[in-house]
């Protein structure tokens, strides 16, 4: 009998860890950013919620517990995300979102601050 596979994940220690809330990937976009992206793409708020536990690498089961909905209705809107983005991955959505993100950084007014990693950790400098 061969020795059981494991994930890489698994061997490093690393399954079922959650990242911290403070580091999680959608923490990249203040706040006020994500509300833009999601009025500029013309997404509902669940739609919102989807694409951000997207950002947090987040399966679509993690979102249905966390969303208290079922996997089937996460999956579903998944389904319409990558219809109403043009889309066909989770790659291609993070990519999309982002773009929209510096368009939106990129247009005359918009004071929205840039891209910081360490935004969960307030340690990104701010616009004045």
């Amino acid at each position: 009998m061969g020795k059981a596979r494991t994930s890489p994940h698994a061997e490093a220690g690393t399954v079922g860890r959650r990242e911290p809330a403070c580091c999680a990937g959608s923490s990249m976009f203040p706040p006020e950013a994500w509300k833009q992206i999601g009025r500029s793409l013309g997404l509902s708020g669940r739609q919102l919620q989807i694409v951000r536990g997207t950002f947090d690498d987040k399966t679509e089961f993690a979102m249905a517990t966390d969303l208290r909905i079922s996997p089937s209705t996460v999956h579903t809107h998944v389904e319409r995300l990558h219809h109403k983005l043009g889309i066909t991955d989770r790659a291609q959505m993070l990519l999309r979102v982002t773009q929209e993100f510096l368009a939106l950084t990129a247009t005359p007014g918009n004071d929205l601050p840039a891209i910081c990693a360490d935004r969960g950790t307030n340690r990104c400098p701010h616009r004045t």
